[in-house]
């Protein structure tokens, strides 16, 4: 017959190795900040890329809008102004 296994005492439950609450600490900083870095690059890079699209449709809109408006003009052809001679 098989003795019944014991639950082991509070010290052998515990961990082989515990870290320092300054390294814990530590970690927790480390990954703060790094997070902090990733998340605000990602943040701009994509505000920076967004600007730049919405700029070059305004862009390419407002181009378009010039030319159109020249063609209009151009094709108005109005007439010289009249020169008053002088004699």
């Amino acid at each position: 017959m098989v003795a019944p296994r014991s639950r082991p005492g509070p010290n052998m439950r515990r961990r082989a190795y515990v870290r320092p609450w300054y390294v814990t600490a530590t970690d927790i900083a480390h990954r703060c900040t790094v997070l902090a870095l990733v998340g605000g690059t990602l943040y701009y890079t994509a505000f920076t890329f967004r600007m730049l699209y919405l700029n070059h449709k305004y862009r390419k809109a407002d181009g378009e809008e010039r030319k159109r408006m020249d063609e209009m003009r151009n094709a108005q052809q109005l007439p010289e102004p009249v020169k008053e001679a002088t004699e």
